[in-house]
C-alpha cells in the first residue's frame, strides 16, 4: 500500500526535528543561505521568505546578511489565503501568530504578489523533480499562481528529500530546489 501524505509528513517531520536537535548552531541553515545568495544577486529584489519553525531552515539572518533586498513575510488570512507584508526588523515587525508561528504585525505594509521577485516556499518534504509536501493547508498552492513574475524556489535539508510524494491535481511543483548537495 502506498504511503499517504499524512504518513510521509509525520516521518519527514520526525527526521527534521531530530536533525535540528543535532545542529544547535544552525550551521546547516547557514550553508543553504550561502547557496541562496547566488540566486539573490547583488541588486535589490523583493524576496518572499518565512519565519522558521524550530526544525525549518532559518532565513531570518538574510535581513542582515543581504540588507539590499526587501523582505516580505506571509500572513495567513481566512479562506486559506496568504498576504505578504514588508518586514524591516523581525524583532519589531513579527509577532506570534497561529500555532505560535511568527507573522507580520498589523503596522507592516502589504506587498502585492506581482511585486515579488523571488518566492521561497516552505515545505516538509520535496522530491528532486519538484514535488512538494507542505503542512496540509494549501496556502502556497493558492498563492504561487498570483506571483506572476516571481522566481519560485525552495530550500531543503537532506532529510526533506524523498523519492516520491503522492500528488493531487491542485498540488504545484517547485521549479527550483536548493539543497546542500546542489
Amino acid at each position: 500500500m502506498p504511503i499517504t501524505k499524512q504518513e510521509l509528513r509525520r516521518e519527514a517531520l520526525q527526521r527534521l526535528k531530530a536533525a535540528a536537535l543535532a545542529d544547535p548552531a544552525q550551521l546547516r541553515s547557514a550553508t543553504l543561505r550561502r547557496k541562496l545568495a547566488a540566486v539573490l544577486g547583488g541588486h535589490s529584489r523583493c524576496v518572499a521568505i518565512y519565519a522558521p519553525l524550530p526544525h525549518e531552515i532559518n532565513l531570518l539572518p538574510l535581513l542582515r546578511e543581504y540588507p539590499q533586498h526587501r523582505y516580505v513575510f506571509p500572513l495567513c488570512l481566512p479562506g486559506r489565503q496568504l498576504q505578504f507584508r514588508h518586514v524591516l526588523s523581525p524583532e519589531r515587525d513579527l509577532i506570534p501568530g497561529a500555532m505560535n508561528i511568527p507573522e507580520p504585525a498589523a503596522h507592516t505594509t502589504i506587498v502585492p504578489p506581482e511585486e515579488i521577485d523571488i518566492l521561497i516556499v516552505p515545505g516538509v518534504a520535496f522530491t528532486r523533480s519538484g514535488a512538494r509536501l507542505g503542512y496540509g493547508g494549501g496556502y502556497y498552492d493558492r498563492f504561487i499562481p498570483r506571483c506572476t513574475r516571481a522566481r519560485v524556489l525552495a530550500l531543503a535539508f537532506e532529510e526533506q528529500l524523498v523519492a516520491e510524494i503522492p500528488a493531487e491535481p491542485h498540488d504545484l511543483y517547485i521549479p527550483e530546489l536548493i539543497t546542500p548537495l546542489t
